[in-house]
Protein backbone atom coordinates (compact mmCIF):
# COMPACT_ATOMS: atom_id res chain seq x y z
CA UNK A 1 0.00 0.00 0.00
CA UNK A 2 2.76 2.53 0.95
CA UNK A 3 4.43 1.25 -2.45
CA UNK A 4 1.38 2.62 -4.32
CA UNK A 5 1.24 5.53 -2.57
CA UNK A 6 5.03 6.55 -2.92
CA UNK A 7 4.16 6.34 -6.70
CA UNK A 8 1.18 7.97 -7.19
CA UNK A 9 3.04 10.97 -5.99
CA UNK A 10 5.81 10.92 -7.81
CA UNK A 11 3.72 10.81 -11.05
CA UNK A 12 1.92 13.89 -9.21
CA UNK A 13 5.20 15.74 -9.33
CA UNK A 14 6.28 14.69 -12.72
CA UNK A 15 3.12 16.09 -14.02
CA UNK A 16 3.89 19.24 -11.82
CA UNK A 17 7.13 19.88 -13.45
CA UNK A 18 6.09 19.35 -17.10
CA UNK A 19 3.43 21.69 -16.38
CA UNK A 20 6.08 24.61 -15.21
CA UNK A 21 8.34 23.88 -18.25
CA UNK A 22 5.37 24.45 -20.31
CA UNK A 23 4.69 28.17 -18.78
CA UNK A 24 8.04 28.56 -18.80
CA UNK A 25 8.48 28.32 -22.47
CA UNK A 26 5.86 30.26 -23.36
CA UNK A 27 6.90 32.93 -21.39
CA UNK A 28 10.60 32.99 -22.64
CA UNK A 29 8.50 33.33 -26.19
CA UNK A 30 6.46 36.23 -26.14
CA UNK A 31 9.77 38.24 -24.33
CA UNK A 32 12.00 37.42 -26.74
CA UNK A 33 11.49 40.50 -28.55
CA UNK A 34 12.21 42.48 -26.03
CA UNK A 35 15.72 40.68 -25.20
CA UNK A 36 16.87 40.31 -28.65
CA UNK A 37 16.40 44.32 -28.66
CA UNK A 38 18.09 45.31 -25.73
CA UNK A 39 20.77 42.66 -26.23
CA UNK A 40 21.24 44.20 -30.01
CA UNK A 41 21.70 47.69 -28.23
CA UNK A 42 23.67 46.35 -25.90
CA UNK A 43 26.35 44.66 -28.19
CA UNK A 44 26.49 47.96 -30.18
CA UNK A 45 27.23 50.31 -27.59
CA UNK A 46 30.07 47.79 -26.34
CA UNK A 47 31.38 47.40 -29.76
CA UNK A 48 31.35 51.13 -30.34
CA UNK A 49 33.18 51.73 -27.25
CA UNK A 50 35.62 49.10 -27.16
CA UNK A 51 36.11 51.07 -31.31
CA UNK A 52 36.67 54.74 -29.81
CA UNK A 53 40.03 56.19 -29.69
CA UNK A 54 41.70 56.86 -27.22
CA UNK A 55 40.85 60.75 -26.16
CA UNK A 56 41.93 62.60 -22.49
CA UNK A 57 39.27 64.63 -21.19
CA UNK A 58 39.26 68.16 -20.94
CA UNK A 59 37.06 70.93 -19.48
CA UNK A 60 35.22 72.82 -22.60
CA UNK A 61 36.59 76.49 -22.08
CA UNK A 62 35.72 79.75 -23.35
CA UNK A 63 38.95 82.02 -23.70
CA UNK A 64 38.67 86.20 -24.39
CA UNK A 65 41.09 88.31 -25.49
CA UNK A 66 40.46 92.05 -26.35
CA UNK A 67 42.32 95.35 -26.34
CA UNK A 68 41.20 98.54 -27.33
CA UNK A 69 43.74 100.38 -28.30
CA UNK A 70 43.78 101.49 -32.32
CA UNK A 71 46.42 98.66 -33.09
CA UNK A 72 44.72 95.86 -32.41
CA UNK A 73 46.01 92.30 -31.78
CA UNK A 74 47.81 89.64 -33.25
CA UNK A 75 45.10 86.64 -34.78
CA UNK A 76 47.52 84.38 -34.57
CA UNK A 77 47.82 84.14 -30.76
CA UNK A 78 43.95 82.49 -31.10
CA UNK A 79 44.79 80.02 -33.67
CA UNK A 80 41.96 77.47 -33.33
CA UNK A 81 43.82 74.72 -34.85
CA UNK A 82 45.31 72.82 -32.30
CA UNK A 83 45.56 69.45 -33.10
CA UNK A 84 42.08 67.64 -33.24
CA UNK A 85 40.64 70.08 -30.58
CA UNK A 86 37.43 71.59 -32.23
CA UNK A 87 37.36 75.34 -31.40
CA UNK A 88 34.58 77.93 -31.92
CA UNK A 89 36.55 81.25 -32.80
CA UNK A 90 34.54 84.80 -32.81
CA UNK A 91 35.83 88.08 -33.32
CA UNK A 92 34.73 91.19 -32.74
CA UNK A 93 35.86 94.90 -33.83
CA UNK A 94 35.04 98.39 -33.87
CA UNK A 95 36.73 101.07 -36.30
CA UNK A 96 36.76 104.68 -37.24
CA UNK A 97 37.11 105.40 -40.54
CA UNK A 98 37.10 108.45 -42.92
CA UNK A 99 36.77 106.37 -45.96
CA UNK A 100 33.34 104.97 -45.31
CA UNK A 101 32.20 103.45 -48.53
CA UNK A 102 35.32 102.18 -49.86
CA UNK A 103 35.96 100.27 -46.21
CA UNK A 104 32.59 99.12 -46.39
CA UNK A 105 32.80 97.54 -50.09
CA UNK A 106 36.42 96.60 -49.18
CA UNK A 107 35.99 94.41 -46.45
CA UNK A 108 32.76 92.67 -48.21
CA UNK A 109 35.27 91.97 -51.06
CA UNK A 110 38.05 90.68 -49.39
CA UNK A 111 35.32 88.11 -47.35
CA UNK A 112 34.05 86.63 -50.54
CA UNK A 113 37.65 86.32 -51.84
CA UNK A 114 39.05 84.10 -49.11
CA UNK A 115 35.55 82.06 -49.48
CA UNK A 116 33.34 83.58 -46.59
CA UNK A 117 29.97 85.53 -46.95
CA UNK A 118 28.11 88.33 -45.27
CA UNK A 119 25.67 87.13 -42.65
CA UNK A 120 24.12 90.09 -41.70
CA UNK A 121 24.06 93.92 -42.88
CA UNK A 122 23.09 96.83 -41.42
CA UNK A 123 23.86 100.93 -41.95
CA UNK A 124 22.05 103.53 -40.39
CA UNK A 125 22.91 107.09 -40.50
CA UNK A 126 22.98 109.43 -43.92
CA UNK A 127 26.38 110.52 -45.09
CA UNK A 128 28.12 113.74 -43.46
CA UNK A 129 28.04 116.98 -45.76
CA UNK A 130 28.70 120.27 -43.18
CA UNK A 131 30.72 120.75 -40.37
CA UNK A 132 30.08 118.61 -37.49
CA UNK A 133 27.86 116.16 -39.23
CA UNK A 134 26.94 113.14 -37.47
CA UNK A 135 28.34 110.34 -39.44
CA UNK A 136 27.26 106.59 -40.46
CA UNK A 137 27.65 103.47 -38.82
CA UNK A 138 27.45 99.81 -40.60
CA UNK A 139 27.08 96.43 -38.49
CA UNK A 140 28.53 93.53 -40.40
CA UNK A 141 28.85 90.08 -39.80
CA UNK A 142 31.34 87.74 -41.39
CA UNK A 143 31.57 84.38 -41.94
CA UNK A 144 35.15 83.13 -43.04
CA UNK A 145 36.82 79.97 -43.28
CA UNK A 146 38.56 79.25 -40.26
CA UNK A 147 41.86 78.51 -42.48
CA UNK A 148 41.76 81.92 -43.58
CA UNK A 149 40.65 83.84 -40.69
CA UNK A 150 44.08 84.72 -39.90
CA UNK A 151 43.87 86.85 -43.01
CA UNK A 152 40.80 88.71 -43.18
CA UNK A 153 41.38 89.54 -39.67
CA UNK A 154 45.08 90.44 -40.37
CA UNK A 155 43.05 92.87 -43.36
CA UNK A 156 40.75 94.35 -41.28
CA UNK A 157 42.85 95.66 -38.55
CA UNK A 158 44.46 97.35 -41.63
CA UNK A 159 41.69 98.74 -42.33
CA UNK A 160 39.91 101.98 -40.67
CA UNK A 161 41.46 103.14 -37.38
CA UNK A 162 40.62 99.83 -35.09
CA UNK A 163 39.12 101.31 -31.79
CA UNK A 164 38.16 97.90 -29.88
CA UNK A 165 38.97 94.29 -31.13
CA UNK A 166 38.02 91.07 -29.24
CA UNK A 167 38.83 87.01 -30.05
CA UNK A 168 36.94 84.66 -28.15
CA UNK A 169 36.90 80.73 -28.43
CA UNK A 170 35.36 77.73 -27.24
CA UNK A 171 36.41 74.26 -26.69
CA UNK A 172 33.23 72.00 -27.94
CA UNK A 173 35.43 68.59 -28.69
CA UNK A 174 34.03 67.09 -25.76
CA UNK A 175 30.90 67.72 -26.71
CA UNK A 176 31.59 67.02 -30.93
CA UNK A 177 32.99 63.06 -29.83
CA UNK A 178 30.21 62.56 -27.50
CA UNK A 179 27.76 62.99 -29.93
CA UNK A 180 29.53 61.46 -32.52
CA UNK A 181 30.26 58.43 -30.79
CA UNK A 182 26.00 58.55 -29.21
CA UNK A 183 25.91 58.73 -33.29
CA UNK A 184 27.74 55.49 -34.29
CA UNK A 185 25.79 53.86 -31.35
CA UNK A 186 22.84 54.25 -32.62
CA UNK A 187 23.59 53.35 -36.50
CA UNK A 188 25.58 49.86 -35.22
CA UNK A 189 22.03 49.70 -33.50
CA UNK A 190 20.07 50.65 -36.49
CA UNK A 191 21.99 47.76 -38.34
CA UNK A 192 20.97 45.31 -35.41
CA UNK A 193 17.33 45.89 -35.69
CA UNK A 194 17.22 45.52 -39.78
CA UNK A 195 19.36 42.10 -39.59
CA UNK A 196 16.74 40.72 -36.87
CA UNK A 197 13.65 42.31 -38.83
CA UNK A 198 14.69 39.72 -41.86
CA UNK A 199 15.00 36.75 -39.43
CA UNK A 200 11.39 37.13 -37.68
CA UNK A 201 7.90 36.22 -38.72
CA UNK A 202 5.64 37.28 -35.58
CA UNK A 203 3.23 40.15 -36.29
CA UNK A 204 3.46 41.77 -33.39
CA UNK A 205 7.20 41.55 -32.84
CA UNK A 206 7.66 42.97 -36.84
CA UNK A 207 5.58 45.97 -34.88
CA UNK A 208 7.74 46.45 -32.38
CA UNK A 209 11.00 46.53 -34.59
CA UNK A 210 9.31 48.88 -36.74
CA UNK A 211 8.44 51.27 -33.81
CA UNK A 212 12.46 51.05 -33.01
CA UNK A 213 13.60 51.49 -36.24
CA UNK A 214 11.38 54.41 -36.64
CA UNK A 215 12.48 56.35 -32.76
CA UNK A 216 15.90 55.37 -33.93
CA UNK A 217 16.45 56.41 -37.22
CA UNK A 218 14.86 59.67 -36.08
CA UNK A 219 18.13 60.11 -33.00
CA UNK A 220 20.33 59.66 -35.73
CA UNK A 221 18.95 62.36 -37.60
CA UNK A 222 18.96 65.10 -34.72
CA UNK A 223 22.85 63.59 -33.84
CA UNK A 224 23.74 64.06 -37.72
CA UNK A 225 21.99 67.77 -37.56
CA UNK A 226 24.06 68.68 -34.18
CA UNK A 227 27.56 67.27 -35.77
CA UNK A 228 26.51 69.08 -39.10
CA UNK A 229 25.68 72.22 -37.35
CA UNK A 230 29.56 72.01 -34.91
CA UNK A 231 31.48 71.54 -38.36
CA UNK A 232 30.04 74.85 -39.85
CA UNK A 233 30.82 76.88 -36.30
CA UNK A 234 34.60 74.84 -36.15
CA UNK A 235 35.35 75.29 -40.20
CA UNK A 236 33.67 78.77 -40.62
CA UNK A 237 34.81 81.80 -38.14
CA UNK A 238 32.48 84.58 -37.55
CA UNK A 239 33.76 87.93 -37.63
CA UNK A 240 31.79 91.30 -36.38
CA UNK A 241 32.45 94.16 -37.46
CA UNK A 242 31.07 97.90 -36.68
CA UNK A 243 32.21 101.02 -39.31
CA UNK A 244 31.52 104.20 -37.21
CA UNK A 245 32.09 107.19 -39.93
CA UNK A 246 34.22 110.01 -38.32
CA UNK A 247 32.40 113.51 -38.04
CA UNK A 248 33.34 116.44 -40.30
CA UNK A 249 35.89 118.46 -38.53
CA UNK A 250 36.57 120.49 -41.74
CA UNK A 251 34.46 121.66 -44.59
CA UNK A 252 31.38 123.70 -45.06
CA UNK A 253 29.80 125.18 -42.36
CA UNK A 254 25.86 125.15 -42.46
CA UNK A 255 24.11 127.25 -45.13
CA UNK A 256 22.01 129.08 -42.73
CA UNK A 257 22.86 130.86 -39.78
CA UNK A 258 21.91 130.81 -35.79
CA UNK A 259 19.73 133.98 -36.46
CA UNK A 260 17.99 131.70 -39.19
CA UNK A 261 17.91 128.64 -38.12
CA UNK A 262 15.95 130.28 -34.91
CA UNK A 263 13.60 132.27 -37.03
CA UNK A 264 12.97 129.12 -38.93
CA UNK A 265 12.45 126.99 -35.98
CA UNK A 266 10.05 129.62 -34.85
CA UNK A 267 8.03 129.69 -37.81
CA UNK A 268 7.64 125.85 -38.58
CA UNK A 269 6.62 125.93 -34.74
CA UNK A 270 3.46 128.32 -35.56
CA UNK A 271 2.72 126.47 -38.40
CA UNK A 272 2.69 123.30 -36.52
CA UNK A 273 0.48 124.98 -33.86
CA UNK A 274 -1.61 126.36 -36.97
CA UNK A 275 -2.03 122.91 -38.48
CA UNK A 276 -3.00 121.42 -35.02
CA UNK A 277 -5.83 123.47 -34.43
CA UNK A 278 -6.95 123.48 -37.88
CA UNK A 279 -7.21 119.42 -37.17
CA UNK A 280 -8.70 119.83 -33.79
CA UNK A 281 -11.68 122.34 -35.91
CA UNK A 282 -12.43 119.56 -38.54
CA UNK A 283 -12.39 116.79 -35.81
CA UNK A 284 -14.72 119.04 -33.62
CA UNK A 285 -16.85 119.76 -35.85
CA UNK A 286 -17.06 115.83 -37.92
CA UNK A 287 -17.85 114.99 -34.18
CA UNK A 288 -20.80 116.96 -33.71
CA UNK A 289 -23.57 114.06 -34.54
CA UNK A 290 -21.77 112.34 -32.02
CA UNK A 291 -22.15 115.06 -29.74
CA UNK A 292 -25.31 115.83 -29.74
CA UNK A 293 -26.41 112.12 -29.57
CA UNK A 294 -24.40 112.15 -26.34
CA UNK A 295 -26.38 115.19 -25.33
CA UNK A 296 -29.96 114.20 -25.97
CA UNK A 297 -28.81 110.82 -24.01
CA UNK A 298 -27.35 112.57 -20.87
CA UNK A 299 -30.20 114.84 -20.64
CA UNK A 300 -32.37 112.11 -20.89
CA UNK A 301 -30.44 110.34 -18.18
CA UNK A 302 -30.66 113.51 -15.79
CA UNK A 303 -34.28 114.51 -16.56
CA UNK A 304 -34.92 110.43 -15.19
CA UNK A 305 -32.58 111.21 -11.94
CA UNK A 306 -34.48 114.41 -11.40
CA UNK A 307 -38.06 112.64 -11.96
CA UNK A 308 -37.04 109.91 -9.55
CA UNK A 309 -35.82 111.96 -6.76
CA UNK A 310 -39.19 114.15 -7.04
CA UNK A 311 -41.05 111.28 -6.72
CA UNK A 312 -39.06 109.95 -3.62
CA UNK A 313 -39.10 113.53 -2.17
CA UNK A 314 -43.34 113.51 -2.54
CA UNK A 315 -43.45 109.80 -1.15
CA UNK A 316 -41.14 110.71 2.04
CA UNK A 317 -43.73 113.57 2.66
CA UNK A 318 -46.60 111.67 2.42
CA UNK A 319 -45.42 109.29 4.62
CA UNK A 320 -44.57 112.08 7.34
CA UNK A 321 -48.42 113.47 6.80
CA UNK A 322 -49.49 110.30 7.46
CA UNK A 323 -47.56 109.43 10.59
CA UNK A 324 -47.94 112.57 11.78
CA UNK A 325 -52.31 112.17 11.34
CA UNK A 326 -51.46 108.84 13.33
CA UNK A 327 -49.78 110.74 16.48
CA UNK A 328 -52.14 113.41 16.29
CA UNK A 329 -55.31 110.50 16.60
CA UNK A 330 -53.17 108.36 19.46
CA UNK A 331 -52.73 111.65 21.59
CA UNK A 332 -56.58 112.24 21.27
CA UNK A 333 -57.70 108.68 22.11
CA UNK A 334 -55.25 109.18 25.00
CA UNK A 335 -56.50 112.60 26.36
CA UNK A 336 -59.99 110.68 25.88
CA UNK A 337 -59.34 108.06 27.66
CA UNK A 338 -58.05 110.14 30.30
CA UNK A 339 -61.64 112.13 31.04
CA UNK A 340 -63.64 109.32 30.98
CA UNK A 341 -61.12 107.94 33.67
CA UNK A 342 -61.48 111.75 35.90
CA UNK A 343 -65.17 111.64 35.56
CA UNK A 344 -65.59 108.18 36.79
CA UNK A 345 -63.27 108.80 39.34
Amino acid sequence: MEVFIMMKRLRITVCALLVLMLLSGCAASQSSMKATTEESYNYAYDTAAAEEPAYEPETAMTTEASESAAGGFDAGEADPNYGNHKIITTYTFEMQTDEFDNHFKQLQDKAAQLGGYVQSSSVSGTKPETYSDYGRTANLAFRVPTAKAKEFVDFTQGTGEITYSNCDTEDITLNYFDTETRLGVLRDQLDRLKEIMKTTGNMEDLVELEKAISETTLEIEQYTTQLRRYDDLVDYTTVYVTINENRLTKGPAAKEGMGERMSAGLSESFVAVGVFLENALVAIVCAIPAILVIAVLAAIVVLVVKLIKKGKARNAVKREAKAQERRERMEKLSANKKEDTEKKE
